[in-house]
């Protein structure tokens, strides 16, 4: 059985207002291509298959017409499970129809657990292996919220609750195994969440996803019955704790200029028929849109710009300029839009990075300003100033507004 693990395709992406549909494009039909000629058994996307709950039409198009295609065009399995970023709703309204074409949908857990259990079959007809397609499990799937409930207790509910979730998906696997009467049939996982140990930038947009738990819910606590774990959530690819059987595949492209110049990669796992560890190797994904990050004086970030240029004198080059002068001139961006338009670049941001003399100044007398703090920290700040508060109220105060701030940031569909 060989299987093809992506996630976080953010289809209806933008950039700096710039639209990504081309570079998704290149990106499923190439993907397309990689099915047909592996030969893949089954394809994995874990989460996050559009960038928000309400998805532009052109990302459904793209979505349901790549579908269509590994349908028609090959014998491959299609498990796709939510992200944090899906509207359950949205991903399951085509379930039933989308079934049809061999294409699974988990958009969210259902009371069911034998809705996470998917059986593949070999061209022969016989089980070569079992799928747990656990999606994004939101805090009101996992836990019952309690009256008189801290912070802490909240948060401990909440990892005990995605590790019992896994738990009974394990053993529900591990019983349809059995039922099948051979041992040897691999269980693999899915998810989409933050496991301890994953790393990423802040300027990713990677966010909290669940109150309290960032880097809480550790490799460990996976059953060990999975024979492979196929992540989502985080956009760079990565082993988890140095286990080579819990990956994040990462995002497909870049997804903001911290990515810029990274190596985008699938992860292809097969399972042989002797083999009681899987072969886990990874494909590089073609850059369908060159995106770039400069930095330096106004004069070195001329010079890189006009040397970017020489080097691709053809493609399309979107870039971020990072500009660190001693004294900002009005001008500097003036110039550099000339020079955009003279090398045909597209400089979408241009920053004023803080000059050796400012950081001077800075360290002598430091100061904060809004541009290097969340609002998870604006809010402590102030309630920093509220001498008169006693400490178990503030707590309480803070547990508020993480579950407020959590809720407008992942939970903006509830309110439907």
């Amino acid at each position: 059985m060989k299987i093809i693990h992506t996630s976080d395709w953010h289809l209806g992406r933008n950039l700096m207002y710039k639209d990504r549909k081309k570079e998704h494009e290149g990106f499923l039909d190439w993907l397309l291509e990689l099915i047909i000629k592996e030969a893949a058994d089954v394809l994995i996307v874990a989460g996050d298959i559009f960038d928000t709950i309400s998805p532009p039409n052109y990302a459904l198009k793209m979505y349901y017409s790549f579908l269509g295609h590994v349908s028609l065009k090959t014998s491959c399995t299609v498990i796709i499970i939510g992200g944090n970023h899906d509207s359950v709703s949205t991903l399951n309204a085509p379930k039933n129809v989308l079934e049809v074409l061999n294409v699974h949908v988990i958009g969210g857990i259902s009371a069911d657990i034998s809705d996470e259990i998917i059986i593949i079959n070999n061209s022969s007809g016989k089980p070569s292996g079992i799928i747990c397609p656990v999606p994004f499990l939101r805090d009101r799937d996992i836990r019952k919220s309690l009256p008189g409930e801290n912070y802490q207790e909240k948060s401990r509910a909440l990892i005990d609750g995605i590790k019992n979730h896994y738990d009974l998906v394990k053993d529900a696997a591990v019983q349809k195994r059995k039922e099948l009467g051979d041992p040897t049939i691999p269980i693999i996982a899915t998810g989409h969440l933050f496991t301890a140990g994953g790393n990423f930038k802040d300027d990713e947009g990677i966010r909290e996803i669940h109150v309290g738990s960032l880097g809480k819910f550790t490799a460990s606590a996976f059953p060990d019955e999975f024979d492979y774990i196929a992540l989502g959530h985080l956009h760079r690819p990565q082993k988890i704790e140095g286990n080579g059987h819990i990956r994040y595949s990462g995002a497909p492209i870049p997804l903001s200029f911290s990515e810029a110049g990274n190596k985008k990669q699938i992860v292809c796992v097969e399972f042989g028929q002797d083999s009681e560890k899987p072969e886990i190797t990874t494909l590089a994904i073609p850059e369908f849109q060159k995106i770039r990050t400069v930095k330096g004086s106004l004069d070195q970030v001329v010079s890189k710009l006009k040397g970017m240029r020489q080097e691709d004198p053809d493609d399309s080059i979107w870039v971020e300029v990072s500009v660190i002068e001693e004294v900002w001139k009005p001008d500097i961006e003036i110039t550099l839009n000339e020079l955009a338009d003279e090398l045909a670049l597209d400089i979408l941001a241009i920053k004023n990075l803080e000059s050796i003399k400012d950081r001077r100044l800075k360290k002598a007398n430091p100061t904060d300003t809004l541009d290097h703090f969340t609002p998870e920290i604006v809010f402590q700040k102030r309630l920093e100033k509220e001498t008169g508060i006693e400490e178990d109220l503030k707590e309480e105060l803070t547990q508020a507004f993480n579950e407020i701030w959590h809720s407008v940031e992942n939970g903006i569909e509830h309110s439907r």
